[in-house]
């Protein structure tokens, strides 16, 4: 483990910390402060230091992230693109992305999107009373209205879009109205993150003792609603957890490898392993921003900091662990480190409630669905 680097296979590029709208839940500490924003030598520099580097494959997702990204013109990105695409090394394919809220969009932004083929993920918690509970703007109104006029225009102009959910306590009832939801939309796929304590966020309505029965029984009804629908779509959780269950892989954790995921702040510091880890201060004053692409010489150079080192080293003791004590750590991997970290306050613990929700309950669903034995991990199906 100790010995792996990369290949990289996402560079997350925070264009913007702020954010027009202020989610109840949401992780990032300055989002009100519009003045954070990458200029595009900071972009180039960027560039210019990951593909230089000798751990770049024949592909790459390029995703604008960690923050609205749409709260900054199309004409930044327009110019952006132009000075990746310039700068990449022949042969390597880059598939653009952005995450936003959606609200923003117009017909100026699918113009850029169809122009480069960008993959856009829309956040959006369901119907109105789930997604308005905790995804307000600053005044208090929410952004359900915004978030499904931007929705709206995409569907109208043709473009696909897949769309990532947050599940609450109040939507572990509402299976079957997520469902209908989501289906009537016609996203590619759907993504169900858990309401997460991690960095700035430190409360979690699915945290609570009596949580993880009711998450249990959410995921089953998820399931059984989303078979009855004549039209199928991904649900992102269950595609990759029986992908696991079919292939009987073991998971390759992208968040525990140095280099696998690259991540760029807006003022152009550097991480790796998990793409929050840019926006938390540990509970002893911790950051976890290992160089910044100004000073260095070299991509590399991130894994000869101090912090860097402390932080791996930390991080692969907590691999380690999981794998000694857990018996669904080879549909893990060794966890997430931001998740351990926000809830225990150590990178090289164990079991989180992040992972019993986001792990746990869905290997447990899928080999149920797959006609699992007594042995836990041995089928004796395959769907």
């Amino acid at each position: 483990m100790r010995h792996l680097v990369g290949p990289i296979g996402l560079v997350v590029l925070q264009s913007t910390a702020f954010c027009n709208i202020d989610c109840s839940y949401c992780y990032l500490p300055n989002r009100s402060d519009r003045r954070q924003t990458m200029d595009l030598a900071t972009v180039e520099r960027a560039a210019q230091l990951i593909f230089a580097s000798p751990h770049l494959k024949n592909e790459l997702d390029v995703v604008w992230h960690a923050g609205e990204p749409l709260t900054v013109p199309p004409e930044y990105y327009a110019t952006a693109i132009e000075i990746i695409d310039k700068a990449k090394p022949d042969g390597l394919a880059i598939h653009y992305g952005f995450q936003t809220n959606g609200t923003l969009i117009d017909e100026a932004w699918i113009d850029l999107f169809e122009r480069h083929g960008i993959n856009v993920g829309v956040s959006l918690d369901g119907p109105r009373y789930l997604h308005d509970a905790n995804r307000k703007y600053r005044n208090g109104q929410g952004s359900y209205d915004r978030t499904m006029a931007g929705i709206e225009r995409l569907r109208a102009r043709g473009y696909p879009f897949h769309v990532i959910g947050v599940l609450t306590a109040q939507s572990l009832h509402r299976a079957r109205d997520l469902v209908e939801f989501y289906w009537q939309l016609g996203p590619t796929s759907i993504a169900l993150n858990v309401e997460e304590v991690e960095a700035q966020n430190r409360h979690s309505s699915l945290y609570a003792a009596d949580a993880g029965a009711a998450f249990d029984r959410f995921v089953a009804e998820l399931l059984n609603e989303a078979a009855a629908q004549d039209t199928p779509i991904e649900i992102r959780d269950f595609a990759r957890t029986m992908s696991w269950v079919i292939a009987g892989k073991p998971e390759d954790n992208d968040l525990v490898v140095p280099l696998r995921i690259v991540n760029v702040a807006w003022n152009g510091d550097l991480s790796t392993f998990c793409p929050e880890l840019l926006a938390l201060t540990g509970a002893d004053g911790r950051r976890f921003v290992f160089g910044n692409v100004r000073d260095c010489r070299a991509l590399t150079d991130i894994l000869k900091d101090e912090r860097f080192v402390s932080a791996a080293a930390e991080i692969w003791r907590g691999v380690a662990r999981c794998e000694g004590q857990c018996e669904y750590f080879r549909v893990c991997g060794g966890g997430a480190p931001v998740n351990k970290l926000s809830e225990t306050g150590r990178l090289d613990s164990t079991e989180t409630s992040f992972c019993r929700l986001t792990k746990k309950t869905w290997v447990d669903a899928c080999l149920q669905l797959a006609g699992a034995t007594d042995s836990r991990f041995e089928l004796t199906a395959s769907m």
